[in-house]
């Protein structure tokens, strides 16, 4: 009766390459149960069930130094504390996981909006209430202290939330809608928050955006063109019995990842109002 196999037929047992079992043995998890003299490798028929066992742990995703532990203390009460551990671990990956898929999910939407926007166009609509995380107020775009209020806003949000794919954008107080250089008005920054994470925010940096209507439209280069689009805003209200009822709402829906030029920048503006 054939007492050892050859490293490929061990390997063609286990349904993974010679190169893998070389390893196996250069990292002490699994050796051979001799070394020929020709420097061949040779298992025994009874390590197919220590490579059963090596097989089972890494489809599980263990890592290979803690199946090399495994091994060494193979009874109910380790293996059943090792498998509620690694459990707890691909939570944590499929937490982790979902999290990303959603901020994907996010993106892609956003950016299909994108290959359809007008300029051109205003509407009025009906917008559901969401909730953004928010700055202090930054007075000036352009000096050293909005650098710095910038910098301790983004860094005090979670990446996750910071780069989940909602739009940031910046709030400007509505008196300012009629001042003749909207752009220079004070305003502050602001992230999209999912609701089930608004929790770990300081309540008094979690600003509500209002269900209700809203006049929006989208704008290339805000810094640029703002004035320009605010007027044709007030028209549009004057024209159809409108009046501004609140703060007004800029998202940037197109950014740096998908433009090198900040000129190409799409801010969507959206201004509550109310009928006369």
């Amino acid at each position: 009766m054939k007492k050892y196999l050859t490293i490929s037929e061990m390997a063609k047992y286990a349904g993974i390459s010679r190169r893998t079992l070389i390893y196996y043995d250069q990292i002490d998890l699994f050796k051979p149960a001799k070394i020929g003299d020709n420097g061949y490798r040779y298992y025994g028929i009874d390590q197919y069930f220590e490579l059963d066992v090596i097989l089972l742990l890494k489809n599980l995703d263990v890592a290979l130094e803690d199946i090399h532990v495994f091994l060494k203390n193979r009874n109910v009460d380790y293996v059943l504390a090792g498998f509620i551990r690694q459990k707890q671990i691909v939570d944590e990956q499929i937490t982790k996981l979902k999290t990303i898929r959603n901020s994907l999910d996010s993106y892609i939407e956003r950016y299909s909006t994108l290959k359809d926007f007008n300029l051109e166009s205003i509407t009025y609509s009906y917008r559901e209430a969401e909730s953004f995380v928010i700055s202090e107020t930054i007075e000036h775009f352009d000096d050293i202290d909005s650098v710095q209020i910038y910098g301790r806003f983004y860094s005090s949000v979670e990446s996750s939330d910071l780069f989940s794919g909602y739009p940031i954008g910046f709030l400007v107080d509505g008196s300012a809608f009629y001042e003749a250089n909207f752009h220079a008005a004070p305003y502050r920054a602001l992230v999209k928050i999912p609701e089930d994470r608004l929790q770990i925010y300081n309540q008094q940096r979690v600003v509500q955006r209002p269900a209700g209507y809203y006049v929006s439209g989208f704008m290339k280069d805000e810094i640029h063109h703002i004035n320009t689009f605010n007027n044709r805003f007030r028209n549009y209200l004057k024209e159809n019995g409108l009046e501004l009822n609140g703060d007004i709402w800029e998202l940037l829906w197109q950014d740096e990842t998908t433009s090198e030029h900040p000129e190409d920048q799409v801010f969507e503006v959206l201004i509550p109002v109310k009928r006369k």
